[in-house]
């Protein structure tokens, strides 16, 4: 494909994405690493603070290296655009994908949204993926080092792109047995990917004193994990939005229209099957590309029914990353003839990449109404905080609670006093604090009580997520014991909890 037609491709890109992202909220999840990143003194320090996360230290390290320079958390999305600019840079000009797809995949809802606009650990993932499929099949002089090198670091940015690197590392020994180089070869291979994945592993497996360990997992257990796991295929897929929903973010048409109509609960298991179905359709003519896709989405379903749910587009949308990659490896191998300098697609393929283009279609139209409604409508109001701020009156206390302070400590670049932990946090962790918190159903009216008496305080202000209707379901001591008045209210964001409310109480 000529180069001079990609080109306009990758610079509508980047304006559109560029735009996408500079009209984007940042939300809590975005805020909280930055938060850990920036308030964290040394590199040391910063991967104790993140072992609580159970994240690898891969998308902090970059957060971290651009704090040690500003504290903008606009810096922060210039890095998440670089990074999603390159991915599609890699795709346009060093897939091996047809013309169609290579113009269709870069405006789809993951490329162009879920993995572009959001400031989190997913799209540096993406970029180290595009990187190992370029690289899997050639042969130069110093190929198997760079190949472990990008594992590593792959591994390293998620749990979910742990499990898609064992599943490229498969391909790999695949790939290797098939070269019929020798058995001890193939197991110095296994050895070494082994090796590789074992610090992710530390990683990513949090101290038994955080909020997030093995007891958290297993009394959140519940059936309904099963259906997480069944319906994983449908999010990652088809990720159309429910349109009609004003909160469209992280819903599915399908599973939510589920509700609605009984009848969709047996459709959408047959859809389901029927997308996994045809992933194992396209790539029916290669072994090593169906066991890419086929040992990626094993991993995923395991890991969603036993632990982490995939309910959430940016968790699923790693089974549509793990049949992206297979299907690169598989166009790079697709068996294709020469006739008069036109290269001339093995039928197989060709019908396999129809189907990937109507998928691409559908993809196309989620992505450009999640971006249309992204851009129109505010995603989170976290960044208005400043507002609330400075209705507080001159000399009078200002307090938030633990979740809040990550949006307060980020857009005033101060600490925080979280009422809640009766203490200032630059940054909230899922350490024993929290524990000692969810613990206490009386956390607001216990920290208010410790606070009036400490500082002889008459009126405290509390900026909060928590509404008028949530905040008594956290403590329903606390409107018993103090007079709890909403001074004032910033709601309308598209996702859900991240809404501000303003309230002045007083004893």
């Amino acid at each position: 494909m000529k180069k001079s037609i990609l080109w306009p491709v990758f610079a509508l890109y980047v304006l559109v994405s560029g735009y996408t992202i500079s009209q984007h909220e940042l939300w809590g999840d975005e805020v909280h690493s930055w938060n850990i990143s920036k308030g964290s003194g040394s590199y040391s320090e910063l991967i104790a603070n993140r072992r609580y996360e159970g994240h690898p230290p891969g998308w902090y390290t970059i957060l971290w290296s651009i704090s040690r320079f500003t504290h903008k958390t606009g810096y922060m999305q210039v890095a998440q655009w670089v990074i999603a600019c390159g991915v599609i840079f890699l795709i346009l000009f060093y897939s091996p994908f047809p013309p169609i797809t290579r113009i269709l995949l870069p405006f789809g809802y993951y490329m162009l949204y879920e993995y572009a606009v959001f400031s989190r650990n997913y799209a540096i993932g993406v970029l180290l993926v595009c990187c190992i499929c370029l690289i899997i099949r050639k042969e130069f002089r110093y190929q198997p080092i760079l190949y472990y090198i990008l594992l590593f670091c792959l591994s390293n940015t998620h749990l979910l792109a742990l499990l898609l690197a064992g599943s490229l590392h498969l391909y790999y020994l695949l790939q290797v047995r098939e070269q019929k180089k020798s058995t001890g070869t193939l197991l110095l291979h296994i050895m070494a990917g082994g090796l590789i994945f074992l610090p992710a592993l530390y990683f990513i497996f949090p101290p038994s004193n955080s909020a997030l360990n093995t007891h958290y997992w297993v009394n959140r257990w519940n059936i309904h994990q099963l259906t997480a796991s069944v319906e994983g295929p449908i999010r990652s897929m088809l990720p159309v939005p429910a349109w009609w929903k004003y909160n469209f973010w992280n819903t599915q048409f399908l599973i939510e229209a589920k509700k609605d109509y009984y009848f969709l609960k047996v459709f959408n298991l047959l859809v389901a099957i029927f997308l996994v179905a045809l992933g194992f359709f396209i790539l029916r003519a290669n072994k090593k590309c169906l066991a890419l896709f086929g040992a990626n989405l094993l991993l995923s379903a395991m890991l969603s029914v036993a632990a982490f749910p995939l309910t959430s587009a940016r968790y699923a949308g790693f089974i549509f990353i793990g049949f992206i990659a297979a299907y690169w490896l598989y166009c790079d191998e697709a068996l294709v003839t020469q006739y008069n300098n036109q290269v001339i697609p093995d039928r197989r393929f060709s019908r396999g990449n129809r189907l990937v283009n109507i998928l691409l279609g559908i993809h196309f139209l989620a992505g450009l109404f999640a971006v249309i409604r992204d851009i129109r409508l505010p995603f989170s109001n976290l960044y208005r905080v400043n507002e609330l701020v400075r209705e507080v009156p001159p000399g009078e206390r200002m307090v938030t609670d633990y979740w809040t302070a990550n949006c307060v400590v980020a857009f005033t670049d101060k600490p925080a006093w979280c009422i809640d932990m009766q203490k200032e946090i630059s940054f909230v962790l899922w350490n024993p604090d929290i524990l000692a918190l969810m613990n206490n159903p009386q956390r607001y009216t216990t920290g208010l009580q410790q606070l009036f008496q400490k500082e002889g305080l008459r009126t405290v202000y509390m900026i909060s997520l928590g509404s008028p209707q949530t905040l008594p379901r956290a403590d329903p001591q606390m409107e018993k014991t103090f007079h709890v008045h909403l001074v004032d209210k910033l709601e309308g964001a598209i996702e859900k909890g991240s809404n501000l409310y303003l309230y002045r109480i007083t004893e």
